[in-house]
């Protein structure tokens, strides 16, 4: 499950998904934290913090992911296909 400030989205993901976010996932080995930033993004210097949490399994291993960015576009940079379903 991946939770945006109060709202929740469950992904699932199976062997070899077309899903932008599992395929993202896969690339990152399931962690979160390892997904690569956007270097093109312009974003402001507004500081409108977005927490985001991510508890689940990835390949029988227990997935567990916080982070608080400083916007909504800094957490779309950072989180790529992840913040986008």
């Amino acid at each position: 499950m991946i939770i945006v400030g109060d709202k929740g989205t469950v992904l699932s993901c199976r062997q070899r998904s077309p899903k932008p976010a599992c395929v993202a996932l896969e690339r990152a080995g399931g962690d979160p934290a390892r997904l690569p930033s956007r270097t093109d993004a312009v974003c402001t210097m507004e500081y409108n913090p977005v927490r985001v949490s991510a508890l689940g399994v990835w390949g029988g291993r227990p997935v567990r992911y916080e982070r608080t960015f400083s916007n909504s576009c800094q957490m779309q940079a950072a989180m790529g296909p992840l913040s986008q379903f």
